[in-house]
């Protein structure tokens, strides 16, 4: 699924699965250093397990990791996960398990091809 996310030159369009959602939120958290990503020492972070993509990991686990670190965000209040207002945060389609196909936020419209061009202009990118 493409989804609109935040990065490093601004919003980008990706497709997105779990592990790949991770990744791109351990980006965030260490500025979009790499080797930052690698060397996290924050070992309490439910997705510090799954933050390279390497290793034995089942998307079951990946999911629950996902659901733990947005009750986490939300200060342990799981009831209000479902409200998020981080709709640029890779793992905001995964917060309640599933993909949320039903509830697509306006922020996460596909653009149409003349708004990608205008957007990589913007971007600095040709």
């Amino acid at each position: 699924m493409k989804t609109k996310i935040k990065s490093k030159n601004g919003p980008k369009l990706i497709h997105l699965n779990r592990r790949r959602a991770i990744h791109e939120r351990c980006l965030n958290c260490s500025s979009w250093h790499p080797k930052e990503v690698s060397n996290c020492g924050f070992d309490e972070c439910p997705l510090h397990p799954f933050r390279t993509g390497r290793g034995k990991q089942g998307s079951k686990a990946r999911g629950k990791a996902i659901r733990e670190y947005c009750a986490w965000c939300m200060n342990g209040h799981k009831g209000e996960v479902k409200k998020c207002p981080s709709g640029d945060c890779p793992l905001f389609i995964f917060r309640k398990g599933g993909i949320d196909w039903v509830v697509e936020p306006a922020y996460f419209k596909k653009f149409t091809r003349i708004e990608g061009i205008f957007l990589k202009k913007a971007s600095g990118n040709r």
